[in-house]
Formats: structure tokens, C-alpha cells, sequence
């Protein structure tokens, strides 16, 4: 009975966990910079914060930082970006001993490869104009569903934009200030700062994004194209 308790109550946990996933909006702010050089990024997804969701960090280029919440619990953990550099001397001598096995193979190898190029390049033009005109064929037929997906349940918000920016040229710099203080009040952009540098070509950004996802809008609207799309393809055959 015991065991048979715990099964329920898992079941349970994980029905109620589908709902929270579905009904409650999937959220996701990125923020990524480029200052001094150095890339930097971050990204958090979550469905509710510090509670369940997670946080991806690169700040070094050599390993992304990740820290999931489950449950109100923060579990962290690193993953590497690049494998660890090999020595010169073994590269060289890996080199070396493929470049004698391979030239024998190349040079009786040549002329098939030629004709299998062609041949490949050929079948993958129709290829790309047939999924082309599918494609197109689709979105045409469909468009209403997709555009409501982006329009009703996905938003997208720039959270704010800081940069410094220098041309070449300083007068360049000025004329591009110029145009673009003329610009920006007539745009709904906000929290847009950007500093000039006159004395030497620069640039700097820092930018956020924030995305909202109704999954329940979206599965529902997703069931009814797949729904209108099995009927197109049962009247079509």
C-alpha cells in the first residue's frame, strides 16, 4: 500500500507540475553584451522565478554556467565550451601520418568524387526547390494559425539598449548621433541610452530581451492546424 501511495502521489505531482507548465506564462530575458572585447551572456527561463526554471551564464568563453531551480531548490552545474587543447607535437605527428595514409587514397578517389559531387549538387538544387515550394505552399494555406501564435501568444519586449559608439571619422560619429536622436523619439523604443565617442572608433553594447510564451494558446492553436491539416490531406487523397 505504501508503494502504491507513493505512485499516486507522483502521478499527481507530476499532473499538477503539466498544469503549472501550460497554464502559467512561460517567461525568458536575455541580456548579452559586448564591452571592452568581452562577450557576455545570460539568459533566464522560467515558468515561476526561483521556483522552477533556470539561469545559463557565459562570462569567460570556456564554459557556460547553468543554475536550475526545482522546486525552490538551485542546482548548479558547468558545462565546457571547448575540449581541452591536444600538444603540438601530437597534432603534427597525428597530421603527418594522415596525410601519407590519405594521399594514395585521394589520388584513386579524385574522379569518383567528382561525379558524386554533381550528382549530389544536383539532387540537392530539386531538393531545396521542392521543400521551397512546400513551404511556401504551406504558409500560404496555413498563415492565420502561425501569425496568430506570434501575434497572441508570444511577445517580445526590449527591455533596454546601452551602447558607445565612435566612427572613424568624427564628423561621421555627429552625423550618425544626429540621425539617430531624430529617429528614436519617433519609435516606441525606451530605455535606450547611447553615449558618442569623438576621439577613436568604438563599439560597445549591452542589450536585454524579454519573450512571453502562453503555452496553453499555443498547444490549442497548434491542435486545431493539425486538425485542419489532416482534413486538407484526407479530401486531397
Amino acid at each position: 500500500m505504501i508503494v502504491l501511495y507513493i505512485f499516486l502521489g507522483l502521478i499527481a505531482f507530476l499532473l499538477l507540475f503539466t498544469v503549472l507548465a501550460i497554464f502559467i506564462p512561460f517567461k525568458m530575458y536575455i541580456k548579452g553584451t559586448y564591452w571592452g572585447k568581452n562577450p557576455t551572456g545570460q539568459m533566464d527561463v522560467y515558468w515561476i522565478k526561483y521556483y522552477i526554471g533556470a539561469k545559463l551564464r557565459i562570462k569567460d568563453l570556456e564554459y557556460i554556467h547553468i543554475l536550475i531551480w526545482f522546486l525552490g531548490i538551485p542546482i548548479p552545474f558547468r558545462l565546457p565550451l571547448s575540449k581541452k587543447k591536444t600538444s603540438k607535437k601530437n597534432k603534427a605527428d597525428i597530421k603527418k601520418d594522415k596525410v601519407q595514409e590519405s594521399t594514395s587514397q585521394e589520388m584513386d578517389s579524385t574522379a569518383k568524387k567528382e561525379s558524386k559531387e554533381k550528382k549530389s549538387l544536383k539532387e540537392n538544387i530539386l531538393g531545396i526547390l521542392e521543400a521551397k515550394d512546400k513551404t511556401t505552399e504551406f504558409w500560404n494555406k496555413y498563415k492565420a494559425y502561425i501569425k496568430k501564435i506570434f501575434v497572441s501568444y508570444i511577445t517580445f519586449s526590449l527591455e533596454f539598449v546601452e551602447a558607445k559608439v565612435g566612427l572613424k571619422n568624427p564628423a561621421q560619429t555627429g552625423k550618425t548621433a544626429g540621425i539617430l536622436y531624430s529617429i528614436l523619439p519617433l519609435t516606441k523604443l525606451k530605455n535606450v541610452n547611447i553615449a558618442w565617442d569623438y576621439q577613436k572608433p568604438n563599439f560597445n553594447i549591452a542589450t536585454g530581451v524579454k519573450m512571453t510564451m502562453k503555452l496553453y494558446g499555443i498547444l490549442c492553436t497548434l491542435l486545431q492546424l493539425y486538425r485542419i491539416y489532416k482534413k486538407d490531406l484526407k479530401n486531397e487523397t
